[in-house]
């Protein structure tokens, strides 16, 4: 049996498959706050309601598959020459760091060989922030769960839609999220955040297919041997998209058939696919190959799997002499560098968090005493801990204010240009996107940093792509408050 998880801003969303047959599934909402942006803002209260849905739906908490709706992420697929295998990951590691603009020490990097030529291997390569999934597996851990595979999300629903050729759309309250598959590979993936106060439904709708059609644009521009059918066909998956005014909203935008996805397991007709089409999609990554196929080529990744082949620090002497009572301490003060994320009613939180550390710490000092440890080594584990703590909390204080300031960076992107990917790391906002002229790019730059506010904006990085005539510009800017 596997059980899987997909996490969204609004709901957590529980699927169990034995074999190819569906068994059970489940949902509980979230309230808002929680999760935001892809980023698991309150770990301990998320995996509480977690463990809540386990009870409630009687299924085992081992060989769990987890998603995270709107997780950010960056990917490509590059071509290297065949090598010893080990030597690969040095190679796509050093051809990563060419491709990816973003530093590799803050992603989980993972792969997989998905093209074969004579002399060439060509390699999806995904690239994950650490910080959203550390929550992830924060959050797991909280719910009594041992972290098994984490996936992203388009892959899985990739896998659930089982085409060689498809567009899949999946609409969430807080992301929309677009599939291209072609050739068997999902080829383009990006996310879309919908806009906000002042918009309804039909305006996000327009915004979406407008940004759908330019995508196939881009991907017909750049294979002209081989451009997108007509006919493929358009999944629509996700919370939104059980609404039928939604698919009819979609279908008269677009050219291509809006058609219902439906992944090749076996699952009860009351069963809402939609809704739960992520969670079929991580199920059948632990199928037998054969039940995905129809010229899928599968990209089947577990982030997870890079930090832990990765391998932990060696524990220092001084921490492996620590009783338990420290390490427990130590987790709550990580829990309160996730926490301080979400900052204002967060604070009272904080507050307690570190007051039980400093209990905790008390009485740790207390054994080692006992325990015959010397003054010295616990007055250097206290001021350890409490730089750590000073660490933290500078840093939580400047992700409290990027959490704030991602709508103003969204709501200022100018026309025909959207985002592949946004990056909030310790300080700084960058974001990787695409538009038809490097004009709108500095103009874009500029309003950022006149007219918002923000104290640097940096535009580290803006090219042109040139297929068949038809020129795009891509870009990256780094944004500091």
């Amino acid at each position: 049996m596997y059980v899987t998880l997909n996490i969204t801003a609004t709901s957590v969303r529980l699927l169990s498959v034995k074999g190819k047959q569906v068994e059970r599934w489940g949902s509980i909402p979230l309230a808002p706050g929680l999760v935001k942006d892809g980023f698991i803002l309150q770990p301990k209260a998320v995996g509480a309601i977690i463990s809540t849905l386990f009870k409630s739906a009687k299924v085992p908490k081992h060989r769990v598959i987890t998603s995270l709706t709107g997780l950010s992420f960056t990917y490509r697929i590059l071509s290297l020459p065949r090598t010893k295998s080990s030597l690969l990951e040095e190679a796509i590691q050093r051809s990563a760091r060419k491709e990816i603009p973003l530093p590799l020490e803050e992603l989980y990097l993972s792969w997989q060989a998905i093209n074969g030529k004579h002399d060439e291997l060509d390699f999806f390569v995904l690239g994950v922030p650490r910080n959203p999934i550390d929550a992830v597996v924060q959050t797991l851990t909280e719910a009594g769960i041992e972290p098994y595979i984490v996936e992203l999300k388009p892959l899985a629903l990739a896998r659930a839609a089982n085409r060689g050729d498809a567009l899949i759309v999946d609409l969430e309250p807080d992301c929309f999220d677009v599939v291209l598959v072609a050739g068997g590979i999902p080829t383009v993936i990006h996310t879309i955040t919908p806009r906000g106060e002042g918009a309804n439904l039909e305006d996000n709708i327009r915004r979406l297919t407008d940004e759908l059609s330019k995508t196939v644009k881009f991907y017909n521009n750049s294979h002209p041997q081989t451009p997108l059918s007509p006919k493929t066909p358009l999944f629509l998956t996700g919370e939104l998209a059980t609404d039928v005014t939604t698919s009819k909203l979609i279908q008269a935008e677009i050219e291509y058939p809006v058609k219902s996805l439906i992944p090749p397991l076996e699952f009860p007709s009351a069963l809402p696919v939609a809704t739960f089409a992520a969670n079929m999609g991580l199920a059948l990554k632990g199928a037998p190959q054969k039940a995905v196929s129809n010229g899928l080529h599968d990209i089947n990744l577990n982030i997870l799997s890079d930090k832990f082949r990765a391998g932990a620090r060696p524990a220092s002497r001084r921490r492996i002499l620590l009783p338990l009572a420290l390490i427990v301490a130590i987790g709550l003060l990580f829990g309160l560098y996730q926490l301080k994320s979400q900052a204002g009613a967060e604070t009272v939180r904080l507050q307690t968090e570190l007051s039980t550390l400093s209990q905790e710490l008390h009485e740790t000092r207390l054994a080692l005493n006992e325990a015959n440890q010397t003054t010295d080594t616990i007055n250097e584990i206290l001021a350890d801990t409490e730089a750590l703590k000073q660490e933290h909390e500078y840093i939580l204080g400047k992700r409290g204010e990027l959490a704030g300031n991602l709508t103003l960076v969204s709501g200022a992107l100018p026309s025909s240009t959207y985002f592949t990917s946004i990056q909030i790391g310790a300080g700084q906002i960058t974001v990787e996107g695409e538009t038809d002229s490097s004009s709108k790019v500095i103009s874009y730059a500029e309003t950022l940093e006149e007219q918002l506010g923000f104290s640097e904006v940096r535009i580290a990085n803006i090219s042109e792509i040139e297929t068949s005539g038809v020129s795009k510009i891509s870009f990256a800017i780094v944004i500091s408050k």
